[in-house]
C-alpha cells in the first residue's frame, strides 16, 4: 500500500510539473510574440492551446481546469494594465476572462474524454490481443498438464509478471508450474497440500473448476491486485478460457477410455460368441449320444459312466447358451416376441424342463383360480423360471421343500419360487444379480456356474419392464420372486 501512495505522488508531481512547465512556456512565447506586435487574441489561443496540451499529456479533467485558471491568472498579470499584478481596470476584461476560461474548461473537458476513450479501446484492444493469443495457443493443447504449460507461458509473456499454475491431482502428489517473468523455461515440481495452500494464501488466485471440483489454482503475484480488480472482465475471462480448456482435456481423455472400454468389450464379446458358437455343435451331439447310451445300457458301472458324461454335457451346453444370451444382451440384439401367454403353461413347462434331470427332487406349484394371460416372451420367462428352479434344487437336498408360486396384484403378476434348503449370505445378496459375481455359498456340486443365470433373469425381466428381487426365509433358504406388467 506505501508503495501504491509513493507511486501515485510521484504521478502527481509529475503531471503538476507537465502543467506548470506548459503555462511557462505558453507565458514566453506570449510575450515574445507581444513584443512582436502580435494582438491579445493571438495570446489567448497560445494558452487556450497550451491547455489543450496540458489535457492531452495528463490524467483527468482537474489538471486541465488547473490549467485554464494559471493561463488566466498569467494573461491577467502579464498582459492587461496594470501589467505583473492582477488589478484589472479595463471591466471588459472580465468578459474575455470568462469566455477564455470556459473555452478552456471546455477544451480541457473534450480532450480529456477523447483521451479517455482512447485509452479504454487501447485496453480494450489489449485485452482481445491476450485473450486470442491464449485462446490460440490452448487449441494446440493436447492434454491437462500442456494447458497448465501453455497458460502460464502466454499469460507470463503478455502480461509481463511471474505466473503458478497449480494441478492439483489429488492431495498427495500435485504440480506447481510457475514461470518467471521474461523466461520462457518453466519450473515443474512436486508439492504436498500445505505447500499449495500457503502458495494459493500468498498470490491473488483463481481456482480452475471443473464439475464442482477445484482441478487447479491460477496464480498471479499480490502486487497485481490493481490491475486484477480494474480488470475483472478480463481474468474473468482467462480463468474462463483455461477451464474450457481443460474441460475439453478431461472430454476427450473420458471419450478415448469409454472407446476403448467399448472397443474391449466388443472383442470380449464377439470371442465368447465364437467361443460359444464352437462349443454348442460338439457338444450337443456329446449329449445326444450320451443321452441315447444313458438309456440304451443296463450295466450299473457303464450306466454311472455314460450319467456322469452326459450331466457334464448337459451343464456345458447349458454355459454356452448362457454366453450367448449375454452377448445378445449386451450388444441389445435380444429381441422379444411379445405375446399373450397362458401362465399356467409357462410355469408347468419350465418346471418339467428343470426337474427333469433331479426326480428326487419335488416342485409344487400354486397358480390362482382364475386363468391369467400375461403379455411377455415365452421362451425368455421360461428360461428364467428354468434358472431360478435349477438355481433352487442346486441349493436344496431331496427333503427340502420347492414352491412355485403365481398371484395377481396390482396390474402386475407375481412370480416367486421359494426354497427352505441353504439361505443365501447377506453379504451376496446386494451382488447375486451381477454378472460374474458369484456367492460365497458352497454348493456340493463340483461344477460351479461363472455368475451368468441370474444376471441373465434380471436382464430379461428388465427387458419386460419388470423387477426381480432375492431375500432370505426366516425358516432358512431364499426366495426369488419378479413381476411382469399384466
Amino acid at each position: 500500500m506505501l508503495t501504491l501512495d509513493r507511486k501515485n505522488y510521484s504521478n502527481i508531481i509529475k503531471q503538476c510539473a507537465v502543467t506548470i512547465s506548459l503555462n511557462a512556456s505558453s507565458t514566453l512565447l506570449s510575450l515574445m510574440i507581444g513584443h512582436l506586435g502580435f494582438n491579445e487574441a493571438n495570446i489567448v489561443v497560445i494558452y487556450l492551446l497550451s491547455v489543450l496540451i496540458t489535457s492531452r499529456y495528463t490524467k483527468g479533467y482537474a489538471y486541465g481546469i488547473v490549467a485554464s485558471v494559471i493561463s488566466i491568472l498569467s494573461f491577467n498579470f502579464f498582459f492587461t494594465i496594470p501589467l505583473y499584478t492582477f488589478k484589472v481596470e479595463d471591466k471588459s476584461y472580465y468578459f474575455t476572462f470568462i469566455v477564455m476560461l470556459t473555452s478552456a474548461v471546455f477544451t480541457s473537458a473534450l480532450t480529456s474524454k477523447l483521451l479517455h476513450s482512447k485509452e479504454m479501446t487501447d485496453d480494450r484492444e489489449k485485452q482481445a490481443h491476450i485473450l486470442y493469443s491464449l485462446t490460440s495457443s490452448l487449441a494446440k493443447a493436447s492434454e491437462i498438464l500442456d494447458v497448465a504449460k501453455v497458460s502460464s507461458k502466454c499469460l507470463s509473456n503478455l502480461l509481463g509478471c511471474d505466473i503458478s499454475c497449480i494441478l492439483a491431482n489429488d492431495k498427495s502428489k500435485s504440480q506447481i508450474l510457475t514461470v518467471k517473468r521474461g523466461c520462457f523455461d518453466i519450473n515443474n515440481i512436486e508439492a504436498d497440500w500445505n505447500e499449495i495452500e500457503i502458495i494459493v494464501k500468498n498470490h491473488h488466485s483463481f481456482p480452475i473448476k471443473i464439475r464442482g471440483k477445484c482441478i487447479s489454482y491460477i496464480c498471479f503475484p499480490q502486487e497485481m491486485d490493481e490491475m486484477i480488480e480494474s480488470n475483472k472482465f478480463l481474468f474473468d475471462s482467462i480463468v474462463m478460457q483455461i477451464t474450457i480448456a481443460m474441460e475439453r482435456e478431461i472430454l476427450i481423455e473420458e471419450k478415448e477410455n469409454a472407446n476403448t472400454e467399448t472397443q474391449n468389450e466388443r472383442f470380449k464379446n464377439n470371442l465368447l460368441r465364437s467361443i460359444s458358437h464352437d462349443l454348442r455343435t460338439p457338444l450337443t451331439r456329446i449329449t445326444g449320444a450320451s443321452e441315447m447310451l444313458y438309456h440304451s445300457l443296463k450295466e450299473d458301472e457303464s450306466l454311472k459312466l455314460v450319467s456322469e458324461i452326459y450331466e457334464d454335457s448337459r451343464w456345458l451346453t447349458k454355459l454356452v447358451e448362457n454366453v450367448l444370451s449375454l452377448t445378445r444382451i449386451q450388444e441389445g440384439r435380444l429381441a422379444l416376441n411379445i405375446k399373450e401367454e397362458a401362465v399356467e403353461e409357462i410355469v408347468a413347462e419350465s418346471i418339467a424342463r428343470a426337474s427333469k434331470y433331479y426326480p428326487d427332487h419335488k416342485v409344487s406349484i400354486n397358480l390362482p383360480d382364475e386363468v391369467l394371460f400375461v403379455p411377455m416372451d415365452g421362451k425368455l420367462i421360461e428360461q428364467v423360471l428354468i434358472n431360478l428352479v435349477d438355481n433352487a434344487i442346486k441349493h436344496t437336498t431331496p427333503q427340502n421343500e420347492i414352491i412355485v408360486s403365481i398371484w395377481p396384484e396390482g396390474g402386475k403378476v407375481w412370480f416367486e419360487v421359494y426354497n427352505n434348503g441353504l439361505s443365501i449370505n447377506e453379504n451376496d445378496i446386494p451382488n447375486l444379480f451381477k454378472m460374474f459375481y458369484v456367492g460365497s455359498n458352497k454348493i456340493p456340486d463340483s461344477r460351479h456356474g461363472m455368475g451368468l443365470g441370474l444376471s441373465i433373469c434380471k436382464a430379461i425381466i428388465n427387458y419386460h419392464g419388470g423387477e426381480i428381487y432375492a431375500e432370505n426365509n426366516e425358516e432358512g433358504g431364499a426366495t426369488f420372486k419378479f413381476y411382469l406388467k399384466a
